[in-house]
């Protein structure tokens, strides 16, 4: 078996090995075999980085749908021939308060297939999913609908980021103007969320580099405009759309400390900002405007089970398109050309095959 596996414990880099051992499963756990798998934006930031780790191995890729083949016998909500995509949580605690009122993805000691040592995810050929986690957490898998592909359902984790962020997180209304920040997968799901969500002006601000493949693929999804902010101002061009004191919200899809430092100039008082991207870079600005405009700052992760249930059924009535993202699918074995061409915004989402 061949995958693409991640050493180190935060930063690391990938090597692509072969012979790699079948996973083994005891009674409890399922087999899958993975047929999609999409490279992640929490990937990318390992690419081209060496620091000549030998330990903390995991196959990465934690993003993926497939196929169950074996199952346990003890198993009983699956069986061989599903179809299913995994929510990627590999081990959860089950005591702590985030478990104890559902909200998994937030236990302290969550374990994710994919990204923590020790937890192989899907770019390879097959994925266990241990059984403790499907106890404890009976919803980390979920059965694909007939009508949705492989493809689509490997875009689980973002389109379900997107849900609870801006149906779930925000206090959108219909008629309101959004404006998102970051031409990324989430960034362009919020943007389809905001728009189903009846959403009047949606304004997307991201870099130039974005303008030849993400902008475009964002007016098609609904972007009334497109802002490159390293050619424009955003706030007064903001302004020029929609006038003064209009953006009730803000969806920080990028994280930087200049996106948080321009939303607080353009979202309204007794607005809200949706922080949906990260950076560990410290703030360099003054954040008063949080109390002098009585801005509500809302910190988000993941998603839930509604979440992804939801975005399911999104999916299989044909009302998310997670197709037009997909700009590019290659074989595994090219995986550090799907790395590259994310890494140039030459493409949005790259899906990957196993090929033998």
């Amino acid at each position: 078996m061949k995958g693409l596996c991640r050493y180190g414990t935060e930063i690391g880099g990938f090597h692509f090995e072969e012979n790699l051992p079948e996973p083994e499963i005891s009674d409890d756990d399922l087999l899958i075999e993975v047929k999609a798998a999409g490279i992640c934006g929490a990937d990318l930031k390992h690419y081209d980085i060496d620091n000549g780790a030998t330990t903390g191995k995991r196959i990465a890729g934690h993003e993926f749908s497939g196929v169950v083949v074996k199952a346990g016998k003890n198993v009983i909500d699956w069986k061989v021939g599903d179809r299913v995509v995994s929510e990627n949580t590999g081990y959860v605690c089950g005591k702590c308060y985030a478990c104890s009122v559902g909200n998994y993805l937030l236990c302290p000691h969550k374990r994710s297939l994919g990204l923590s040592v020790g937890m192989d995810g899907g770019f390879t050929k097959y994925v266990k999913i241990p059984g403790q986690v499907m106890q404890v957490y009976k919803n980390c898998l979920f059965q694909i609908p007939d009508n949705v592909s492989f493809e689509e359902a490997a875009m689980l984790d973002p389109i379900g980021n997107a849900y609870m962020s801006v149906a779930q997180r925000s206090n959108l209304l219909p008629g309101d103007h959004v404006v998102i920040f970051g031409a990324g997968p989430i960034g362009l799901l919020c943007l389809e969320m905001a728009k189903l969500m009846g959403a009047a002006e949606i304004i997307l601000v991201a870099s130039s580099r974005n303008r030849h493949v993400r902008f475009k693929v964002a007016e098609k999804l609904g972007a009334t405009h497109c802002i490159a902010y390293d050619e424009e101002n955003v706030a007064d061009r903001v302004k020029e759309i929609v006038g003064e004191y209009n953006i009730p919200i803000v969806f920080d899809c990028a994280g930087s400390p200049q996106v948080l430092e321009q939303a607080l100039q353009i979202v309204r008082s007794t607005g809200q900002i949706v922080r949906v991207g990260m950076s560990y870079l410290p703030l360099n600005f003054s954040i008063n405007d949080l109390s002098m405009k009585a801005i509500t700052l809302t910190g988000h992760m993941a998603y839930n089970t509604v979440s992804l249930k939801h975005s399911l059924r999104l999916l299989e009535r044909g009302m998310i398109d997670a197709k037009s993202l997909i700009t590019h699918r290659l074989p595994l074995s090219e995986w550090e050309k799907g790395f590259k061409l994310m890494k140039s915004r030459d493409a949005i989402k790259v899906i990957l095959h196993y090929d033998d």
